[in-house]
Order: C-alpha cells, then sequence, then structure tokens
C-alpha cells in the first residue's frame, strides 16, 4: 500500500509539471502572435504602397510588351518548345513540434501538387525531411523559419533562388503553401499563386485615370525597380502567416495539453485520497480487533 501511494503521488506531480510546462509554452506562443501581428500591421502599409504603384506602372503597358519574366504567361512554356512549364513550389512549415496538426495537414496538401514539373523550395526544419522524400532530387533549396520573428533577410534568399529558376527560363509560375493566419483558433493550409502576375492584376489595383501621375524616369524602368520588390514584400508576408499560425497552433495544442494534464493529476488526486483513506480504515480495523484480542 505505502509503495502505491509513493507512485501515485510521483504520478500525480509529473502531472502537474507537464500542465505548468504546457501553460509556459503557452504563453510565450501568445506572445510570440502578438509580435508577429504587429509586424504583419507594420509591413501592410508598404505592401499596399508597392502594389497600388505597381499597378500605376503596369497599366501603361499593352499586355504585349509585358515581357519581363515576373509577368510571364504559364502557357508560354519554359523554353517555347511546346513542354510543360516549369514551376516552383514554395512549402513554408515550422522549425518546432507541439503545433497540433498543422504540419501534417501542410504535408498531406503538399503531396497532392508535387509532379515531374515541380521544383521545391521549403522553409522550416520539420519540412526538411518530408520534402526530401516526396520531391527528392526537385528540392533546390532549404531554409529554417527560425524560432523568433522571420527576418527580412531570409526573403533575399529565398528570391535569390527563384530568380535563378524563373529569369533563366527554368520555371515560370511560384505558387507558395503555407498556412493562413485566420485566428487564434483558425489556420488554414493555403496555396497562393505570387508568380505570374495575374490577369486584370493592374485594373483592380490602379488609380483612377483621371489621377494617372507622372512616371519618371520611365515606366519600363520603373516596373523593372519594383516588381523585385513586390515578390519579396509577398514572400515576407507569406512567412508572417506561417509564423503566426505556427505559433497559434501550438497555443491551441498546449491548452489542450495542460487541460488534460490537469484533468490527469486531479483523477490521480482522487485515486491517491481514496487509496490512503482505505489505508487509514484498515489500520483502524486492525488496531480494533487487537484491542478485542486483548
Amino acid at each position: 500500500m505505502p509503495e502505491n501511494l509513493r507512485l501515485l503521488k510521483g504520478r500525480i506531480r509529473t502531472a502537474k509539471n507537464i500542465a505548468q510546462i504546457a501553460k509556459t509554452l503557452e504563453m510565450v506562443s501568445v506572445s510570440k502572435i502578438r509580435r508577429a501581428r504587429g509586424l504583419a500591421e507594420t509591413v501592410r502599409p508598404y505592401a499596399e504602397r508597392i502594389t497600388r504603384l505597381l499597378a500605376t506602372v503596369l497599366s501603361t503597358f499593352s499586355p504585349k510588351e509585358l515581357t519581363h519574366p515576373y509577368l510571364r504567361a504559364a502557357s508560354a512554356g519554359a523554353s517555347g518548345n511546346g513542354s510543360a512549364p516549369g514551376r516552383i513550389l514554395l512549402a513554408v512549415g515550422p522549425d518546432k513540434g507541439l503545433c497540433g496538426p498543422l504540419t501534417s495537414n501542410l504535408l498531406r496538401r503538399m503531396s497532392e501538387q508535387i509532379d515531374e514539373h515541380t521544383w521545391v523550395i521549403g522553409v522550416g526544419k520539420r519540412l526538411a525531411a518530408p520534402l526530401s522524400r516526396m520531391a527528392g532530387q526537385r528540392l533546390i533549396a532549404s531554409f529554417p523559419i527560425g524560432l523568433r520573428l522571420p527576418q527580412y533577410s531570409l526573403v533575399f534568399e529565398i528570391s535569390r533562388v527563384v530568380d535563378e529558376y524563373i529569369l533563366s527560363g527554368k520555371a515560370v509560375v511560384l505558387d507558395v503553401l503555407y498556412t493562413r493566419f485566420v485566428s487564434y483558433f483558425s489556420q488554414v493550409p493555403t496555396l497562393a499563386r505570387i508568380l505570374p502576375l495575374q490577369a486584370g492584376f493592374h485594373t483592380a489595383a490602379a488609380p483612377a485615370e483621371d489621377h494617372q501621375p507622372t512616371l519618371e524616369p520611365d515606366p519600363e524602368s520603373l516596373l523593372n525597380a519594383l516588381l523585385p520588390h513586390f515578390l519579396e514584400v509577398r514572400l515576407f508576408d507569406a512567412l508572417i502567416q506561417a509564423y503566426s499560425s505556427e505559433q497559434a497552433a501550438r497555443m491551441v495544442a498546449m491548452q489542450s495539453a495542460k487541460s488534460n494534464a490537469l484533468d490527469i493529476a486531479e483523477s490521480f488526486t482522487l485515486l491517491y485520497n481514496k487509496t490512503r483513506q482505505e489505508r487509514i480504515t484498515s489500520e483502524i480495523l486492525d488496531l480494533a480487533n487487537k484491542g478485542k484480542r486483548e
């Protein structure tokens, strides 16, 4: 009986320690989400401005004049020989686990997207091994997303790899697979087409014709300068969304783990008290029987 009590007490202590660790991780995740959302709000005005400016510049060109590789129609193919156009899939996931089904949902969606025409770039250590198995030699780069807020410098490294394939004609399409942050309790795996720019982009975001600005030095120079910045902004937004989703998923997972650990601790506590009461009752009965015999 004493051994059982010691065992139960140890399990109660273990369950409470797990609940405390889960609570700490939950609070850390909440803090990281707030910082990530603050960074997203800071970047948003710049993203809106550069999108509007790019739309203005694009509106000055006819469709036939748009020859930049970022604007090349996917149907044209990478080499013009009638073969299927190359495609880059950028998959953004977490660096660490303990974030519920987030990684498995991403991998399930990813397995539907990889084929013989797809080059893959991975972001996040949790995706590195699965991507290596799925894509093999078509995995062209892999980066960690980091445990802190994603740095803008990571975008430069990713865009350098993207440019190597887009500008050379090896690929004409860039899709980004990431988990979009909807709320603290909802994160949705999302596949977004970044390049080529979708038809009608400039008509949707450009200013009215009676407010057309004067462009200097010339529209073509501005277009070549703006397109890389536009790509960087879109990639950085995907990184922030994925990072926010990771922290939100971990927060929810840790809430569940904390609740389960406390429930286990409570059940063990009830069992401990019941066992201890039975032991006390048994000792009292033994004393009573001994007194009768005397």
